[in-house]
Formats: structure tokens, C-alpha cells, sequence
């Protein structure tokens, strides 16, 4: 019978983990697809490339937002158990407090592998795409975005980009040059194009030039960059953290670390992702002694709010370590690690006092 007792109590979080999940969803698309319109409008940017951009976007959002959504699943699955005293039932015919907590558990170990394989797996790729699709639109006859990389056009000059690290470091930068009557001058290759005082520098510099009898070519260690280029499209290139899968995320920390750059924000991105399972885990185990400790004899409305509070400050404690990390050089593993481990502790003495009582 506890098996049953296990699988029912189960099934009903995660039933509601999922209507709560669909409703913030919902609200964060609405909300998503209002922030768009003042960008819609901009070069062939339209209702549907937004309302498409937004509906892209969502599984990463679900997977960022995961933890608050299975601790309000959490809340509201066991406050309707609650409600209709189906819990104080199992525990009077011998269903103990520690069976719930491991029913509950269950239920999070189902949910956290269902968003994770979301969040890491699909989610990133879909939102790259989506700011691919975006930013192609808005800037079309300038810069256009493929997987291969980014491609610009300057005056008589086509330029590729590899890929943009950042709106000061370029990598793999190929320029075709052409005159006039469109033909083709010159091609100039660099390992790494940087911002140096105002001042575009290429390294490594490989250049071909194409006479009418010849074809002729030079290395350079370095070498100034003689055209003048708008940074803002190099929003174009430029992925979030967030669109990253975990695997590329520590690549590209690793590659900014080896040129000398500004790494903190990827590094905790990365330890953040890879401890959002635990804390999906603490978010869960803290709904319980919420719903049946002190929250007892409250109303599921205010059970909700609660859960909401406890949501949006473990979101504020991880953006405020986030930015910690990259102003004071907090170790990042440390600071990702430090907000599930403070609501773990306040789940573990909330649960003991539970138990004891």
C-alpha cells in the first residue's frame, strides 16, 4: 500500500508542477513578446519573427526559471493533499513524515531530469537559433549570422567572423576586399582581431594580394585595421551565456582565460548549471516543511506566495554572487554553490523540527 501511497503523492506534485509551470510560462511569453515591440519595426523584424523568437526561447526560460517552478509545484501538489486531509490519512494509517519527504524527493528526481535534458539539450540550440533569426532580421543588409559564423558587409568589403567573443576580441577574421568594378583586391586573414585604445589590431596576420599576373602573399605579426566597423553589429555574433550548452560554456571561458580576458561570468554561469539540479533538489525539500510545518492551517493562496518570496530570493542571492564574482573575484564554484546550500540548511531545521513534532 505505501508503494501506491508513494506513486500518488508523486504523480500529484508533478501534475502540478506542470500547471504551474504552463501558467508562469504563459506569463513570461506575454511579457516577452511586449519587451519586443519596441524592436519590431527594425529592419525586416515583424510580429511573427518576434512572436517566433519568444516561442523559441521558452524552453531555456523554463529551464532557468525550474527551480522556483518545482518548488511552486511542490507547495500547491502537497497543499491540495493537504487540503482534502488526504496527508493526515496516510500519516494516521502509518505513513510517516520521512515516507512524504521521500515521495516528494521522487517526484523532483522525475522533474529535474525531464528540464535538464530540456535545459541542456534542446533549450540552448533553440535560443541560439532564436537571436540567429532575430538579429539577421534586424540587421540583413549588414551582418548575417549562419553556424558557420558571421558574415559582414562594409563598403566594398565582405567580412567573416568565426566567431565573436566579445564587442573587443574576434576570432578567425577573414576580409575580402574588392574595388569598384567588384573584383576581388586583396584577402586578408587574422587569428584574432582586438579593440585595443580605440583601435582595431589584427595577429597573425596573413595577406593576399591579387594582381593582374600574379598573386602575392604576406605575414604580418600584427597589424592595424584599416576599416571602420559599427560594434553594435557585433550583437550578432555575441551568445549568451545562458544559449550555451555546458560543454561550450567551458570551452569559451577557458579560450577567454588563455587570451587574457575577463572570465568570472562564464565560470559561474557553468558552475551555476551544473549545481541547478541540487538546487531544484533544496527548492523541492523546502516546500515541505512549508506545507506541513508552519504553513499548516494557511491558505494555499498564501502557501504560493510564500513560495514565491522564497523563489525570487534565492534568484536575488544567485544574481547578486553572479555580479560578487566578477567585481571582486569571489571563487566562482564557491559562489555558485553558496544559495542552494543556504536554503538546504533551512530546509534540513525547518524538516527536523517537522520530524520532531
Amino acid at each position: 500500500m505505501f508503494k501506491i501511497l508513494e506513486r500518488y503523492i508523486a504523480k500529484t506534485i508533478i501534475q502540478s508542477t506542470a500547471v504551474a509551470a504552463l501558467i508562469i510560462i504563459s506569463i513570461l511569453f506575454i511579457l516577452s513578446l511586449l519587451g519586443e515591440a519596441k524592436s519590431i519595426g527594425v529592419g525586416e523584424y515583424n510580429l511573427v519573427q518576434a512572436f517566433i523568437y519568444v516561442l523559441l526561447r521558452m524552453p531555456n526560460d523554463l529551464y532557468h526559471f525550474s527551480p522556483l517552478l518545482i518548488l511552486l509545484g511542490s507547495i500547491i501538489g502537497l497543499s491540495i493533499l493537504s487540503s482534502y486531509r488526504e496527508l493526515a490519512v496516510m500519516r494516521a494509517s502509518g505513513f510517516s513524515i520521512n515516507k512524504i519527504i521521500f515521495s516528494v524527493l521522487l517526484a523532483s528526481l522525475i522533474l529535474i531530469m525531464t528540464i535538464s535534458v530540456i535545459g541542456e539539450w534542446i533549450g540552448p540550440g533553440l535560443s541560439y537559433k532564436a537571436v540567429m533569426r532575430k538579429e539577421n532580421a534586424k540587421h540583413g543588409s549588414e551582418a548575417v549570422a549562419t553556424a558557420a559564423g558571421v558574415w559582414f558587409h562594409i563598403d566594398n568589403n565582405f567580412i567573416h567572423i568565426q566567431s565573436v567573443v566579445g564587442r573587443q576580441l574576434l576570432n578567425n577574421v577573414t576580409r575580402y576586399q574588392f574595388d569598384n568594378n567588384h573584383k576581388l583586391e586583396a584577402v586578408y586573414y587574422a587569428k584574432i582581431l582586438s579593440l585595443q585604445d580605440n583601435q582595431w589590431q589584427m595577429k597573425d596576420v596573413v595577406k593576399t594580394t591579387f594582381y593582374p599576373d600574379r598573386v602575392q602573399s604576406q605575414t604580418f605579426p600584427e597589424a592595424p585595421w584599416d576599416l571602420k566597423m559599427n560594434t553594435n553589429l557585433l550583437n550578432v555574433g555575441l551568445v549568451d551565456p545562458n544559449e550555451m550548452s555546458l560543454t561550450r560554456l567551458s570551452k569559451f571561458a577557458h579560450y577567454l582565460e588563455q587570451n587574457g580576458l575577463q572570465s568570472s561570468e562564464y565560470r559561474y554561469n557553468f558552475w551555476q548549471r551544473v549545481f541547478q539540479p541540487f538546487s531544484s533538489l533544496v527548492m523541492i525539500f523546502l516546500a515541505i516543511p512549508f506545507v506541513l510545518g508552519a504553513l499548516h492551517t494557511s491558505t494555499l493562496g498564501w502557501r504560493i506566495v510564500v513560495g514565491i518570496l522564497a523563489g525570487f530570493a534565492f534568484f536575488i542571492l544567485d544574481a547578486l554572487l553572479g555580479q560578487l564574482c566578477v567585481v571582486y573575484q569571489i571563487p566562482t564554484m564557491m559562489a555558485a554553490l553558496i544559495p542552494p546550500l543556504i536554503f538546504a540548511l533551512v530546509g534540513v531545521l525547518l524538516s527536523k523540527q517537522l520530524i520532531r513534532s
